[in-house]
């Protein structure tokens, strides 16, 4: 199987086939005892090349200096030695890895999200009921459930009353009741589940990113274009042909460039590789703002959120704790039942 599900991996996998250094290895194990072992690997690789190197430099001295000497005998033995003892040559790394970090321009209110009594529908189908809760300030909410049970809904209901942010098109979806009230100083950054609609045709990657702040400079866009993985002539790209991976890559440039205070992100992994993943899960983990996250990536739930909304038969549960904590109480809520 081939899967950037870590989550999955580990839970299923018994072997894992490492393709990398222009070579594949064999792991046992899912894929965190790979990345350890790969680890541990290219540790003692490099520390041995490193006593290797150190060793062949005092070699060279020695036949540099008496070459000309009368020792001619030795220093054709530490020729050999030389020889003998050449450092193993380390293939580079395929592996690409993006860098992610989420800065703020400003902090928000210390209650910029307050939702009351909202309502959603669909041709008589009420996929959101009377839903009620206050977010607090630095608070990374996770929305979980299962596809179509109302999770992007209840964002587009979200965003569409949301202050900094400016697509027309999020403003034109409608709820059927209830309020939606951004705090003060709330700056809002989303990342929408079809992301490739958000990125204007007809331009190039670095084009469409400088509209986002028009006092970036060439260099500064390059420079972050490369942290996520647009190298050289990858930036000038136009936009009518970037995957769905570099589509996702480019909107979290826009994120790092408007440095917004409170990110909504509706399933943000589900082109990214495991690398990008990981890279995402790392920068949410230090982001100082608010996040409101939909993903099925259980590994970035447990690590990343402090409160969870779990969307179910219409109803949505509002748990204040962490993943693990609400696994926990989920549990003894069956086994009492």
């Amino acid at each position: 199987m081939i899967s950037h599900d870590r989550h999955f991996l580990n839970s299923v996998c018994t072997h894992i086939a490492d393709i990398d250094y222009e070579t594949v290895i064999m792991y046992t194990g899912g894929y965190d005892d790979m990345v350890l072992a790969k680890t541990q690997i290219r540790s003692r690789i490099e520390a041995d090349n490193a006593v290797r190197e150190k060793k062949i430099a005092q070699l060279n001295q020695f036949i540099a200096r008496f070459s000309a000497g009368t020792r001619s005998s030795q220093v054709m033995s530490r020729k050999k030695e030389v020889e003998r003892i050449q450092t193993t040559e380390l293939a580079r790394s395929n592996i690409q890895r993006p860098y992610m970090r989420f800065d703020m321009k400003r902090a928000s209110g210390r209650h910029p999200l307050e939702i009351k009594n909202l309502s959603k529908s669909y041709d008589g189908l009420k996929v959101i009921q009377r839903f009620t809760a206050n977010v607090s300030r630095e608070e990374k909410i996770a929305l979980i459930g299962r596809n179509g049970a109302g999770k992007t809904t209840l964002l587009k209901s979200l965003i569409r009353d949301a202050t900094g942010y400016g697509d027309d098109a999020e403003r034109q979806f409608a709820i059927d009741s209830g309020t939606v009230v951004w705090g003060p100083e709330v700056a809002v950054g989303y990342f929408a589940q079809d992301h490739t609609d958000s990125i204007a045709k007809g331009t190039t990657a670095i084009q469409w990113l400088q509209q986002f702040d028009q006092h970036a400079t060439y260099e500064e866009l390059r420079g972050l274009l490369g942290r996520m993985l647009f190298s050289g002539e990858d930036a000038l790209k136009t936009t009518d042909t970037l995957s769905g991976g570099e589509s996702a890559r480019l909107i979290f440039c826009r994120l790092m460039l408007q440095k917004p205070n409170f990110m909504v992100l509706d399933e943000p992994t589900n082109h990214l590789d495991l690398e990008s993943i990981n890279a995402l899960n790392i920068a949410l983990q230090a982001y100082k703002g608010t996040v409101l996250l939909a993903t099925h990536d259980y590994d970035v739930i447990d690590e990343v959120a402090t409160r969870i909304w779990h969307f179910e038969d219409g109803g949505i549960e509002d748990f204040k704790g962490v993943y693990s904590e609400y696994l926990s109480y989920t549990h003894e809520r069956e086994q009492v039942s």
